[in-house]
């Protein structure tokens, strides 16, 4: 018995360190997500000031390429939010126009951006780089064409730094969560099955005093009382069945 025991506590044992382990993964996933998210959404907060300000300027008239306020505009928006590194704004052919970085301009964007700014079913897309996110703002006109795109750059350092905050917290609360669990389940299952190896002996004790037919049944005070009253009756109807069948053999000899 005291095998079956170690077995069960070992069984609870890694079925929860596999579900606390699980539950933290995903926990440290969604929240990464969510951070990423939330800073995307930050820096296109600042991409939305620039986008109605060309706008504006695109309803009187001017065009995409003559928007010279747009190189102040854009030295005092990334100023706004210190998650911004820099500022692109470019054609849709991936000239860049206008940039916080003055060496930029005149460079051409990567044509991965152009592709995914294009793929984007709304005006907003991102890119994800190894030193860098790129979050973007499609410039449309009052007929929904594309004139340009702003490229908002932020540092990954940032969202990965936040992320892992998130995950050492995460790992933090699976540690003492796998603590309680490894003491307090050995606890309960113990008082479980102590209870199941009383009714296993029980049973043992009751099936190997098995009465002769018509002899009352021994309670057990366990929970096969019932199982072995039904079955002390089938044995029972069992032998007297075959005790009619050897009657009328010996009758019919």
């Amino acid at each position: 018995m005291g095998t079956i025991r170690f077995r069960f506590i070992c069984v609870a044992l890694v079925v929860s360190f596999f579900a606390v382990g699980m539950a933290a993964f995903l926990n440290y996933f969604k929240y990464k997500s969510t951070i990423a998210g939330i800073a995307k959404t930050r820096v296109l907060l600042v991409g939305r000031g620039i986008e109605n300000s060309v706008l504006a300027s695109l309803q009187v008239g001017m065009q995409f390429a003559e928007l010279s306020q747009l190189t102040q505009l854009v030295q005092r928006e990334k100023t706004s939010d210190r998650l911004v590194k820099g500022i692109d704004v470019f054609d849709t052919d991936g000239k860049i126009l206008y940039s916080t970085d003055l060496a930029r301009v005149g460079d051409k964007v990567p044509a991965q951006w152009i592709g995914i700014a294009n793929r984007s079913k709304n005006n907003e897309w991102s890119v994800e780089g190894a030193q860098e996110h790129m979050a973007g703002i499609s410039v449309r006109n009052a007929f929904n064409l594309t004139v340009g795109h702003v490229g908002l750059r932020y540092s990954r350092e940032e969202v990965d730094r936040a992320a892992a905050v998130a995950g050492r917290e995460i790992l933090m609360a699976a540690l003492f969560s796998f603590l309680g669990i490894a003491l307090v389940a050995p606890l309960a299952l113990i008082v479980v099955i102590r209870r199941f190896e009383r009714d296993l002996h029980a049973l043992e004790t009751a099936t190997s005093r098995l009465e002769a037919p018509g002899t009352p049944a021994a309670s057990t005070g366990s929970a096969f009382d019932e199982a072995l009253g039904q079955l002390r009756g089938s044995l029972a109807d069992a032998n007297r069945s075959i005790d009619g069948v050897r009657a009328r053999l010996d009758a019919a000899g």
